[in-house]
C-alpha cells in the first residue's frame, strides 16, 4: 500500500510540476509580448500530446568561419565521403537556416551526408544595429564570398555546388552572376527570378500599397512581427484553424511533433538587414530589375547570363511563395548548357520537409549533383 501511495503522490507531484511548467512557458509568452499563436498553444498541445519539444536542427555540426553573426556550418556524420564536390545552403535571410536540417529522417542536410557529400550552410545569425546600414555587395562579395573561400580551404576542393533556397536563391543567383569563379554546379530552389510572377506578395508591395522607403527609415532592419505578420496574411484563416486539427491527432505523436517543429521554425523569424530589404523590394518587386538585367550591387550589373556552370530548377506545385512562374524562366536567362528543371507536388517548404522528401525528390536531385560532381 505504500508504494502504490508513493507512486501515486509522485504521479500527482509530476502532474502538477508539468502544469506549473507549462503555465510559466505560457506567462513568459504573455511577457515577451508574443503575436503569433505558437508560444501559447504549444505549450498546451505538448502537454496534453504527451511529447517533448521537436528534436529540431539535429546534425552535428561545427563552425568553420564566422563574420559578424553569420557562421559557417560544417555538418558532420553520414556515411563516407564520395564526392570531393561539397554542396554549400546559401538560405534566405528571413527564416532560419534549420529548416534544411528540419527533423531526423525528415532533414535534407542529413541526407545528403548520408550520399556522401561534404554539406556546408551559411546561418546568417540575428541582424543588429551594426547590420542595418550593410548592402547587397556586403553579403554578396564579403559574407557569401567568405563562405565559399572557406568551404573550399576547409574541404580540399577546387569547386562546389552552391545550393540556393528561397531569397536566399536569389541572393546566391546574384553572387553566381558577379562571381561565378569556384562554381561547379548551382541548384536554385524554390527561387524567385521573375518577381512580377511572385504571386501575393508582386501585389501587396507596388510601390502604391507599400512604401518601402518610409519603412526602413523608421526601423532601421525590418522588425520581427512585421516579417512574421506578412506571411501569416497570406492565409490568415488557417493560421488559427490548422490548431484544430492538431487536437483532432492529440493520440498521434508522429504528427504532432512534426507539426510543432514546422511551426516552431515558421514563428522562429529574424529581423531582415535594412538595406538589403530595401533594395530586395525596389530591385526585384516592384521594378522586376533582377531577371531583366538592370540590377545593380558594388557598380556591377547583375547579369544572369553570367552563370555557365550546369544549373538545376526546383518548383513546388503548391508554391505561393514562389510560384513555379517566377522560377521556370531561370533556365533561359543563363548561358548553362547543362540545365534541368524539376517540378514536385509539395508545398515552397515541403520540398525540404515533406515526408516526400527522402523517397521523391532528394534522391532525385542527390542523382543529379552526384553526375556533376567530382567523386572522392
Amino acid at each position: 500500500m505504500r508504494t502504490d501511495s508513493a507512486g501515486q503522490r509522485e504521479s500527482f507531484g509530476a502532474r502538477v510540476s508539468g502544469a506549473l511548467g507549462t503555465l510559466q512557458e505560457l506567462a513568459h509568452a504573455a511577457r515577451s509580448g508574443a503575436t503569433g499563436p505558437y508560444p501559447y498553444l504549444a505549450p498546451l498541445v505538448r502537454r496534453a500530446a504527451g511529447v517533448g519539444e521537436p528534436p529540431l536542427h539535429p546534425t552535428p555540426y561545427t563552425v568553420v568561419w564566422t563574420r559578424g553573426p553569420a557562421r559557417l556550418l560544417r555538418f558532420q556524420g553520414g556515411g563516407p565521403r564520395k564526392f570531393r564536390t561539397p554542396i554549400l545552403f546559401v538560405y534566405s535571410l528571413i527564416n532560419r537556416y534549420y529548416v534544411l536540417d528540419f527533423l531526423p529522417g525528415r532533414s535534407l542536410v542529413e541526407f545528403m551526408l548520408e550520399q556522401g557529400y561534404d554539406v556546408y550552410a551559411i546561418d546568417w545569425g540575428t541582424a543588429g544595429p551594426a547590420e542595418q546600414q550593410l548592402t547587397w555587395d556586403y553579403y554578396l562579395g564579403t559574407l557569401i564570398a567568405g563562405a565559399v573561400r572557406w568551404t573550399l580551404r576547409t574541404s580540399g576542393a577546387r569547386d562546389l555546388t552552391m545550393y540556393g533556397y528561397c531569397m536566399g536563391g536569389t541572393m546566391a543567383l546574384a553572387y553566381a552572376a558577379l562571381y561565378p569563379a569556384g562554381l561547379r554546379n548551382f541548384v536554385a530552389q524554390a527561387t524567385p527570378v521573375d518577381f512580377s510572377e511572385g504571386g501575393v506578395f508582386t501585389t501587396w508591395t507596388r510601390p502604391e500599397f507599400f512604401d518601402v522607403d518610409a519603412l526602413v527609415d523608421a526601423y532601421g532592419n525590418m522588425p520581427i512581427d512585421l516579417m512574421e505578420s506578412g506571411v501569416s496574411m497570406m492565409a490568415p484563416i488557417q493560421r488559427l484553424s490548422k490548431w484544430f486539427e492538431v487536437f483532432r491527432q492529440i493520440d498521434n505523436p508522429g504528427f504532432i511533433t512534426t507539426f510543432l517543429g514546422m511551426e516552431r521554425w515558421a514563428s522562429d523569424n529574424v529581423p531582415f538587414p535594412g538595406e538589403v530589404y530595401r533594395q530586395y523590394i525596389k530591385d526585384c518587386y516592384q521594378e522586376n530589375n533582377f531577371c531583366n538585367g538592370r540590377m545593380v550591387v558594388g557598380g556591377r550589373r547583375v547579369d544572369l547570363g553570367e552563370i555557365r556552370c550546369p544549373l538545376l530548377t526546383l518548383t513546388a506545385d503548391r508554391d505561393t511563395t514562389a510560384p513555379p512562374r517566377s522560377s521556370e524562366p531561370l533556365n533561359e536567362l543563363v548561358s548553362s548548357e547543362d540545365t534541368t528543371l524539376m517540378n514536385f507536388p509539395v508545398g515552397h517548404v515541403g520540398l525540404s520537409t515533406s515526408s516526400k522528401g527522402r523517397t521523391q525528390i532528394w534522391p532525385r536531385v542527390s542523382e543529379w549533383i552526384a553526375a556533376r560532381s567530382e567523386p572522392e
